[in-house]
Order: C-alpha cells, then structure tokens, then sequence
C-alpha cells in the first residue's frame, strides 16, 4: 500500500470575499472527490479571500498510479478554476 499526500497552495482569482472562495472551494473538493475518489480538504488560511492551502491525500497499490492521479488533479484544477497553483508541498509522514 502506497499514500502520496501533498500540501497545494492556491491563489484563486476573482475572488473578492470569503463567500466567493468558499464557492469555488466547495465546488474544486467536490468534484475532485468523486472524479478522483481522493480525500481532499482545505487545511490552512481559511481566513485570506484569495488565496488557500489544499491537502489531498491518496491512496494506491503503486506510487505510480497514486502520483499520475495528483498529476490529474492538479490539471483538472488548472484547467478548470480560475485558480493558480502557487506551491506543491510533498507532506512527510
């Protein structure tokens, strides 16, 4: 068994207020969720309107699998939000 979990920063554009960046936020972890049956979850700066900290967590049989789907995510994301990746951080167990 294999788990990649990483740390993604995010400025997310457009958003003028934390009602705005919590709409794009819940709709990213839900579709990300059920696209990619990840765990995904905002874990830090819940306070700033454009910017947050995404972890997402997965586990597989072969780290080769469990990182071309974080490669699917992260264009998934791109592609799809207007958002920006600022930063992937592998998080260490």
């Amino acid at each position: 068994m294999y788990v990649k979990s990483d740390l993604v920063t995010l400025r997310i554009f457009n958003a003028y207020s934390l009602k705005d960046k919590r709409s794009v936020l819940k709709s990213i972890i839900h579709k990300v969720h059920n696209k990619y049956n990840v765990s995904i979850a905002e874990v830090d700066h819940h306070d700033l309107h454009n910017q947050a900290d995404l972890g997402i967590a997965i586990v597989g049989n072969q780290m080769g699998i469990c990182d071309k789907i974080f490669q699917d995510i992260i264009a998934f994301i791109e592609y799809n939000y207007p958002a920006e990746i600022l930063e992937i951080t592998p998080y260490a167990h």
